[in-house]
């Protein structure tokens, strides 16, 4: 019958690897599974378990070189990461830089906790204190588990917290490049593990330098994954307001054709006036006629860019039964670009038709813009009534109801405009009505 210490020395401390990183594998990847997902997670498992067995085997009953020995261990890490990429595609809906990263970082966390435990072990022994786990025995594995996935799991914290998704925009490539780099330089620190830690002194100052190494590496993937999401965050941003640039300037060529027409209108609606003597048929002119002169509104602000978002904006409170008031010297706009004074009003004025709308009383339907100067600052301010309650992210941007791309970049665009030119963008509420307040420093750009 096999013994406790042939077991752990056997099989168990030949595994381990080999669970941590599976354990990772489960805990990284977000893509949907892949069905049946339980016999596909069994396979990646056994055959990681089965490689790290093989490798492990060579390095402690097999080879006795130590040079040949630390190639072992090298060959291990490079083999058991490529199954932790192989097995995120075979289990996960993930694409290629996902799966590069997630496994980078799985290898890197796992080494973190190994070099966490030997750097304890080592300083121990170097300092003759009798530790209560041996090479091989059950207290030996017990607390190098423990050790490990409390690791691991303070880390993934970590990872979770900072980290609001994993590079899934990054090149597949650059994920690959970064792989080679960092997965090279871990099997030379293998290498070097076994070949060079004869004396206990240069094995704790290895496995700390190696500790040290690993959490560097940490850092690093975890500043990868905020960069790429970052520039994901600005990329799309950018299309945001393009697109929406292009739709003002459309919409700029329509309000003048429209305005057009509506003048026309309103002379045809004279003429026909002038001989009907219905009262019922006068009225519905009337009526008429001041629908067209709704319509035909041209704001004219100072700014023929301001121009064309609030007359705009102008024709859907009219569409939507929404009381628009404003009061602007478009003028005091003028220090923002072109693509800022669409984004800044158009976002501005979107917000507040997107909340007013769900107002069921077309009478409280009411959006305020005012623009004016305080102090030498150039005040914007948007007030719109609205129903329900106002949820906040963070206590600063209130959460959108918006679906599809571009949705929650509205209020992150009119916020970075301020910071620009030296201002704030505050929200509040009062009662039913939300207040939306940019103060900018037009000298400060």
């Amino acid at each position: 019958m096999i013994s406790n210490h042939d077991w752990i020395g056997a099989f168990d401390h030949r595994i381990s690897a080999a669970v941590v990183l599976f354990v990772l594998m489960l805990l990284l990847n977000t893509g949907a599974r892949r069905k049946p997902f339980a016999l596909r997670a069994l396979g990646v498992l056994l055959a990681m378990a089965g490689a790290s067995w093989v490798f492990r085997s060579l390095s402690d009953a097999w080879l006795t070189d130590v040079r040949l020995q630390g190639l072992a261990c090298s060959a291990q890490i490079m083999t058991l990461h490529l199954l932790l990429v192989g097995g995120s595609f075979f289990c996960y809906k993930t694409n290629r830089a996902e799966a590069w990263y997630n496994g980078l970082l799985g290898l890197t966390i796992l080494k973190a906790a190994w070099n966490t435990f030997k750097t304890g072990s080592s300083l121990t022994m170097m300092n003759g204190i009798e530790a209560p786990w041996g090479r091989y025995s059950i207290a030996g594995s017990l607390v190098s588990y423990a050790v490990y996935f409390s690791m691991v799991l303070v880390l993934y914290f970590i990872y979770v917290k900072l980290v609001a998704e994993p590079p899934y925009h990054a090149p597949a490539y650059l994920m690959v490049q970064l792989t080679v780099v960092f997965v090279s330089l871990q099997m030379v620190l293998e290498y070097c593990g076994h070949v060079f830690t004869a004396q206990q002194d240069a094995e704790f100052l290895y496995y700390l330098c190696a500790l040290l190494y690993t959490l560097l590496n940490y850092a690093a993937m975890l500043m990868i994954a905020q960069l790429d999401s970052f520039r994901h965050e600005n990329r799309t941003m950018h299309d945001f307001i393009s697109n929406r640039m292009h739709y003002y300037e459309m919409s700029r060529e329509g309000i003048t054709a429209l305005q057009t027409a509506c003048h026309d209108l309103k002379h045809q609606i004279r003429a026909i006036r002038t001989e009907a003597d219905e009262f019922g048929f006068r009225a519905y002119l009337d009526e008429l006629e001041d629908a067209v002169s709704e319509y035909s509104t041209v704001i004219e602000s100072g700014n023929p860019t301001v121009d064309v978002v609030l007359t705009e904006k102008n024709m859907l409170c009219c569409t939507a039964k929404v009381k628009f008031t404003y009061m602007i010297d478009g003028s005091l706009f003028d220090f923002l670009t072109e693509r800022e004074t669409y984004s800044l009003f158009g976002n501005a004025l979107d917000n507040a038709l997107e909340a007013v709308t769900k107002v069921e009383n077309p009478e409280q339907r009411i959006i305020t813009l005012k623009g004016n100067t305080r102090g030498g600052m150039v005040v914007l301010q948007v007030e719109n009534t609205y129903t329900g309650e106002m949820h906040l992210s963070g206590d600063v941007l209130p959460r959108t109801t918006k679906t599809g791309s571009g949705h929650g970049f509205g209020l992150r665009s009119i916020s970075r405009i301020a910071e620009k030119y030296g201002g704030t963008m505050s929200l509040r509420t009062e009662g039913d009505v939300f207040k939306l307040t940019v103060v900018m420093h037009p000298g400060k750009a």
